[in-house]
């Protein structure tokens, strides 16, 4: 996009990064990396009516695995997680047309004695798992991975946090990851946007207010904050 103008720098925190051509200087600075966990693969030799997938990090990690188990369908929590799966080669058999954990359970018809594998972040909210259990469901959990803090991301975002209009977080993890190296006051002057209620909710935590746009999507908080900067 071709302009004179001074562009407005944004930071954008999260790990997987690809957006529309933004009227916006984006830094990517991705807060946190993922590391693989051990877990007991017997746990995998049976046949599941449902695997639940919440994550494009879930994906990376576990499509060598789902091309090797017995399953019937392939749930997804929203449509960047969908894309990571078809790109992979799976279909996708479920996907709520809201894009959060609330979401998915409102939409999830979860039957009695079903048996449903559920592979996540050993720092997944409870939420789904407790959902599933309520309505009768066997639940097989996997701690897939975990996140680390990505020391080159955060230097970058120490270099640049003082040049910056706004900052973006896409998860509560990313929220802790910063705080442990930042102080409230650093994001004073600063607009912050969250994608989800449980990031916001993280942050407000620490005493730091954002906004959020309308739908849970990297794309939709892009275009929230060329409006919100550029007015």
């Amino acid at each position: 996009m071709k302009t004179n103008k001074k562009l407005k720098k944004v930071i954008v925190t999260q790990s997987h990064f690809n957006h529309k051509e933004a009227d916006l200087d984006i830094l990517h600075f991705p807060i946190i990396s993922f590391e693989q966990l051990d877990f007991d693969k017997n746990k995998l030799n049976r046949t599941f009516d449902w695997v639940v997938i919440t994550s494009k990090n879930t994906v990376t990690f576990f499509k060598d695995y789902l091309d090797q188990i017995n399953y019937k369908n392939i749930a997804s929590i929203g449509k960047t997680t969908t894309k990571a799966l078809v790109e992979a080669g799976f279909k996708v058999d479920f996907e709520p047309s809201t894009y959060t954990q609330e979401g998915f359970m409102q939409e999830f018809n979860v039957d009695k004695d079903m048996c449903i594998l559920y592979p996540a972040s050993n720092e997944k909210r409870p939420l789904m798992r407790n959902f599933m259990v309520k309505h009768d469901a066997e639940v097989v959990e996997i701690d897939l991975y975990h996140p680390i803090g990505n020391k080159l991301s955060l230097e970058g975002i120490r270099n640049n946090l003082y040049e910056i209009d706004a900052i973006t977080f896409s998860s509560p993890s990313g929220v802790h990851v910063f705080m442990q190296h930042f102080d409230k006051q650093d994001l004073e002057g600063i607009t912050v946007a969250t994608i989800g209620h449980v990031t916001r909710s993280a942050l407000e935590a620490y005493g730091v207010l954002s906004i959020m746009p309308e739908q849970a999507t990297l794309n939709s908080m892009i275009e929230m904050l060329e409006k919100e900067l550029n007015e």
